[in-house]
């Protein structure tokens, strides 16, 4: 049963979750803190790792924007023991793409306190900056805005975001709670392990009951996105039934290879696409274009992207961060979400589910797709 402690944020529930987290510094709970922090002067927020409680001054765990996602930041923070506690404050996609990562020996649970908030989406960067100069506090101001469907001052939370059907981060040790209450009175803190249970004890929150209004307000949220993501999905997939179809999707890919680098789950060391596998030799071009009367240039960008599918479709998490990177507009996250909606059923898994579910790449079992290999017939 988990157990719920009440913070009171007295009409500023940033303020209220940056003196939270400067308690666990000051109190020696953690040595470090990875948060959303504001880069001052500048409006941009990035993840910042923050071992001094006056640093928190700019902290914005609440800001509806991520210019990455941080479960690869927190993979690299851990991937080797330090002895040293650190918190991590993560969305819903972050905390599923680090558990995925654990289990490739890319991080480890050790000495993390993670914390996880429900999520209520993100604006692409650059329609947070614009907000940002419109707003001094744009965290509060969506916050007071979330409940109304109509876009913010003509931006909407990102396509990714709205067909998201996770926005309670899972496998968290604490959870600042905001679906179900008013923030600005109040943020309930959720200790969602016994690690939590021992920071709530330590500093001394008063306890409070789950509001009554929580899951209902939660399973109207996943309905909606569900929605969503099933009418984009099935636009996406007409657009693409046919390799017509798909080559006009990814049409505009000059592979510069951003989706990779930001995608938390394209986890290879190295990548095939970066080797000399694919600089070809300048006759081999001349050639291709001498058979064929002509070739694209660069080459090699759908099969980019089939390869990419075809690794880690099973892990996609729907972050969406590989169409926030694409210079030109591609519909990277769709592509991947219609891929991995299908293949995630038929193997029955849910990326950063639980860490102990074993990933369907890295495992092997004699009856499984016995429709496909015939064993079924």
């Amino acid at each position: 049963m988990t157990r719920f402690a009440t913070v009171p944020t007295d009409g500023s529930p940033t303020h209220a979750l940056r003196c939270l987290l400067a308690r666990l510094l000051d109190e020696g709970i953690v040595r470090a803190v990875l948060v959303p922090t504001r880069q001052a002067p500048s409006a941009v927020v990035m993840q910042t790792l923050v071992s001094d409680p006056r640093d928190l001054e700019y902290a914005e765990p609440l800001a509806p924007v991520a210019w990455t996602n941080a479960g690869t930041l927190v993979s690299s923070l851990t991937q080797k023991p330090t002895g040293a506690p650190i918190a991590a404050v993560l969305r819903s996609c972050e905390v599923r793409a680090f558990v995925e990562r654990t289990k490739l020996n890319q991080g480890t649970r050790d000495n993390l306190l993670l914390i996880g908030l429900d999520c209520l989406g993100r604006f692409e960067n650059r329609d947070y900056l614009a907000l940002a100069d419109l707003y001094e506090d744009v965290a509060s101001v969506f916050l007071r805005h979330t409940p109304r469907a109509e876009p913010l001052h003509g931006f909407t939370i990102a396509r990714a975001c709205r067909a998201c059907e996770y926005p309670v981060a899972p496998n968290v040790d604490l959870r600042f709670c905001l679906l179900g209450q008013d923030p600005f009175t109040e943020v309930l803190v959720e200790g969602a392990t016994p690690a939590g249970d021992a920071v709530l004890d330590s500093l001394l929150l008063p306890t409070a009951p789950e509001p009554m209004s929580r899951n209902p307000s939660i399973d109207t949220l996943v309905a909606e996105r569900m929605a969503y993501r099933d009418a984009l999905l099935a636009a996406h997939r007409a657009r693409t039934r046919t390799v017509d179809g798909l080559v006009a999707a990814t049409a505009a890919c000059i592979n510069c290879y951003n989706c990779r680098v930001a995608c938390p789950l394209c986890y290879c060391r190295e990548c095939v696409f970066s080797t000399d596998l694919f600089r070809h030799d300048s006759t081999k071009y001349l050639a291709w274009a001498g058979k064929r009367g002509s070739v694209r240039m660069p080459t090699d960008t759908l099969f980019y992207h089939l390869t990419r599918m075809v690794h880690m479709s099973t892990l996609c998490v729907g972050c969406g961060q590989c169409s926030s990177a694409c210079p030109n507009g591609i519909d990277v996250m769709e592509m991947f979400r219609s891929t991995a909606v299908a293949t995630q059923a038929r193997f029955g898994y849910v990326p950063g589910r639980a860490y102990e579910d074993k990933q369907p790449m890295a495992t092997f079992q004699e009856d499984e797709l016995g429709d496909a290999t015939g064993q079924d017939a």
